[in-house]
């Protein structure tokens, strides 16, 4: 097997090799010799054939993963391999450093309930490794994790020194007897138990295997740059990891997190000792990840990538800035490797990784130079330069390509399925070919500085964690530039546009070659400058929230047995983008904003008051169950926010968020907000309820008429307490079943169905279901109320509706989000009118225990 995997590997550096010196031949014919300086085109040529080798590299990657893996080499959890039983004691470590603790005890709820469900419970322990700084930031991540259980373990290191690796070495020193296994995970990251099985399977099966790093998909961002990501790790993730793979073998990398390793190999490679020298290129090896690879390779243990990424996520940098100071960090990282991609020891392709992470950044001032060269003049070319530059760009494409050669390979291809592949890999390519050359720009100015000998430090993720540099050892002005923000991005790449353009026409100007030489000198790197000129704007539309996932289509043709999400997001987001200002134009709830239904309770008057009565029914109900006025409130599917703003005017000390998924929802909440002077209080942000929250927990969580669009009320339930503090309150206010399901009649079940489907639900539960479901995850009920008697079912419309929902919906028009609304707007009628369906509100209590009032603490601290 490892010499057959020797002569593949022979077999694919010949084909990168073919192809670089193809390139480097075409583009030496292609050069106008006489009139360029000899040094300048051997300068040329050697600078292409760097960037060659490296383009050629990625394209024979990405080609050799359109074939899927032979069983002898990729590992799968369902074959061979995997039929052991699990052996031995796995530690899952998430490292954290002030990152917001709400998602983070999410994931880690999710982990526990996966481990239940497969059975690895009792041999799996979580601990939860913490370098935030910050007396309360510490408190609130002990509360959190506190209430998981015995198997989360938390701790957090008074003194951090070393980074992510010192509190691995740390906890590796105290706790990794103990261990057969980690999984190490960052505060990002996310594992499905199901995979976990399979590795430790895999682990127990091979004892020479010691490290398994495992493929990663993106979480759905909430930006246009985090959609950019994601959709290219989509489209073409997958077939490049498996290329990845074969060429790898048993001596592949490591990238810092979601991989299981034997903790017996990794307490010999580790701590790595520090470079000598100062940083930038001495100091501690900031990309530690392929180092410690290498080493565990050079000491015999087989290090593997699991091409296959299903149940293993992590999310994007959100904004430009944010991308930019990870990358300016992996810089530094990388070059540092040259000091030790020479040394002893090193198995052949523990080399190529490092060379590979080198020249991802050497490569950025490489094509700058080459476009200047070009562009000026100072390199003279033929017109059978054409041929080189095209064969360029077209090993640019080749990943996009076999990504498309991969998809085409999963099944049936379909119209639609190639219509949205079609338009996604045009999304794809659009958006990175905009945004390349900035990266270019940026990633120039991050070689020069590490040439130049400043050193970016340590800023973790988190906004409350340490940087490394920020030490009493540092000097003052290295922990000055470690902690300060980065440049707001745009602004540098548009001089640097400007300065490109100046480099390549003035030459032409001052030689006296007049302004047409000049023009087609612009024309020929219009290419590079103009997303560069543009990049104040192009900045700003990369940080603008998504009107809608621009990968979120390519969702349907994926098989995700770990990672499934609810279909109905996608379809709730674009019924609400379309239906909106229609429901308030003709629901004439006026200063309610009401989306909800009107309530005509005793002494209600009109219909704004009626829309506005479930808001104080809420509001009376929270006060009553929690005994006071709420500090921090969570609308899960607010609408346009009228709730928050009845709400914000009766608790005017609450801060308050609501979430929906419907960005037209979002623009007017938030120009709502802003026109009553409340945008400091009030905020609306798009995002899905059901996935992990990145918001403050609150004491309070409301949701009116939106928990039926998650997938089924303990889904829903499971949400909501992940925005709600431990012992806080939540009220739903819906539409639920009268009568059990096995007792619905055939026309019961025919308008049950159409209310589902015209107002795209995902259940429709009895109280009593919802109620069984809350004890099961934690809650007590406080309140039940029946409010049925206050809807008004026999208005004009209502009665309209009977004629137009059904003929609708014979005519098949449900996709049309007017007439889908007619559709389940009569049914819902129609089973309210039949007893079928109750509009009710229910209380519900954590039973973690009372949610501290915030004067409270005031008062405490001037007590004491």
């Amino acid at each position: 097997m490892v010499r057959a995997l020797t002569v593949a590997r022979r077999w694919q550096l010949g084909a990168v090799v073919a192809l670089a010196v193809a390139l480097v031949g075409l583009l030496a014919l292609g050069l106008d010799l006489p009139a360029t300086h000899p040094w300048l085109a051997a300068l040329v040529l050697a600078l292409f054939a760097l960037n060659a080798l490296w383009l050629a590299g990625a394209a024979v990657t990405a080609v050799l993963g359109v074939r899927p893996l032979p069983a002898s080499v990729l590992h799968a959890h369902v074959g061979a391999e995997a039929e052991a039983a699990p052996g031995g004691r796995t530690a899952i470590l998430w490292l954290i450093c002030g990152e917001p603790v709400a998602p983070v005890a999410a994931r880690v709820r999710a982990m526990l309930a996966g481990l239940a469900r497969t059975g690895q419970a009792g041999a799996c322990d979580i601990f939860i490794l913490s370098d935030t700084q910050g007396a309360a930031a510490r408190a609130a991540e002990a509360d959190a994790f506190a209430a998981l259980g015995a198997h989360v373990h938390y701790r957090n290191r008074a003194c951090p020194e070393g980074r992510k690796p010192g509190n691995l070495a740390d906890w590796m020193a105290r706790n990794g007897g103990g261990y057969d296994t980690v999984l190490l995970l960052d505060a990002d990251s996310g594992f499905c138990a199901e995979r976990l099985r399979g590795l430790r399977a895999w682990m127990a099966a091979d004892p020479r295997l010691g490290l398994v790093q495992c493929a990663i998909r993106l979480r759905p961002g909430g930006s246009r740059l985090a959609a950019m990501q994601r959709l290219s790790v989509r489209l073409c993730g997958a077939g490049f990891a498996r290329g990845l793979a074969r060429l790898s073998g048993d001596a592949g990398n490591f990238w810092g997190h979601n991989a299981l390793i034997r903790t017996r190999a990794l307490a010999a490679v580790t701590p790595l000792p520090a470079l000598s020298g100062r940083a930038p290129w001495g100091g501690p090896v900031l990309s530690h990840d392929f180092i410690e690879a290498a080493a565990l390779r050079r000491a015999g243990w087989k290090v593997v990538i699991d091409a296959d990424a299903r149940g293993s996520f992590e999310d994007a940098p959100e904004t430009v800035a944010e991308f930019l100071r990870r990358d300016r960090r992996w810089a530094q990282g990388n070059l540092q490797h040259l000091r030790l991609v020479g040394a002893k020891g090193w198995h052949p392709a523990s080399r190529v990784h490092m060379l590979a992470g080198i020249q991802s950044y050497l490569s950025a001032p490489v094509w700058l130079a080459l476009v200047v060269l070009f562009g000026s003049g100072a390199v003279h070319a033929t017109a059978a330069a054409a041929v080189p530059l095209a064969a360029t760009l077209a090993l640019l494409l080749v990943p996009k390509a076999a990504g498309w050669a991969d998809w085409r390979g999963r099944g049936r291809m379909t119209a639609a399925r190639r219509r949205i592949l079609r338009r996604a890999f045009g999304a794809e390519v659009a958006l990175t070919t905009l945004f390349a050359p900035l990266a270019m720009v940026r990633r120039t100015g991050f070689v020069a500085a590490v040439l130049a000998g400043r050193d970016c430090g340590w800023r973790p993720a988190g906004a409350g964690g340490p940087a490394a540099l920020a030490s009493a050892r540092a000097p003052a002005r290295a922990r000055a530039r470690a902690l300060a923000p980065a440049r707001a991005p745009g602004r540098a790449e548009a001089v640097a546009g400007g300065a490109i353009l100046l480099a390549v026409t003035g030459p032409q100007m001052a030689l006296g070659a007049g302004l047409s030489a000049a023009v087609l000198a612009a024309a020929m790197v219009a290419p590079v400058i103009a997303p560069l000129l543009a990049a104040p704007w192009l900045v700003r539309g990369f940080d603008r929230p998504l009107g809608r996932h621009i990968d979120r289509p390519i969702d349907r043709l994926i098989d995700r047995p770990c990672d499934r999400a609810p279909a109905g997001p996608n379809r709730v987001a674009a019924y609400y983008d379309a239906s909106t200002r229609r429901f308030l134009r003709l629901g004439g709830s006026g200063a309610a904003l009401a989306i909800h239904r009107p309530l005509w309770a005793e002494g209600v008057a009109d219909l704004p008051a009626a829309s506005d009565h479930v808001n104080a029914l809420v509001a009376e109900a929270a006060e009553a169950a929690l005994g006071r006025p709420p500090a921090q409130v969570c609308d899960l599917g607010c609408g346009v926010g009228g709730t928050l703003f009845h709400l914000a005017a009766r608790w005017p000390e609450a801060a308050l968020t609501g979430v929906t998924l419907s960005a037209e929802q979002v623009r007017i909440g938030r120009a709502q907000a802003q026109a009553r002077g409340l945008a400091e209080r009030v905020r609306v942000v798009r995002s899905d309820f059901t996935h992990p929250p990145t918001l403050p927990q609150a004491d309070l969580v409301i949701a009116i008429e939106s928990h039926v669009h998650a997938a089924s009320a303990g889904a829903f339930l499971q949400a909501a307490r992940a925005h709600l503090r431990p012992g806080g309150v939540l009220v739903v206010v819906d539409d639920m079943l009268a009568v059990p399901d096995a007792a619905l009649t055939a026309r019961g079940r025919r308008l049950l169905d159409a209310f589902r489907r015209g107002w795209r639900l995902g259940h429709v539960t009895p109280a009593a279901g919802l109620i069984a479901a809350a004890r099961a995850e934690g809650f007590a009920p406080a309140a039940e109320a029946d409010l049925s008697r206050y809807l008004r079912l026999n208005r004009l419309r209502d009665r309209a509706l009977r004629l137009a929902g059904p003929l609708a919906d014979a005519l098949g028009l449900g996709r049309v989000p007017l007439f889908a609304n007619m559709i389940g707007g009569n049914a819902l009628t129609e089973a309210h009118r039949a007893g079928l369906l109750r509009y009710q509100m229910v209380v519900l209590r954590d039973r973690a225990g009372r949610v501290a009032d915030p004067a409270e603490g005031r008062a405490g601290k001037q007590a004491a």
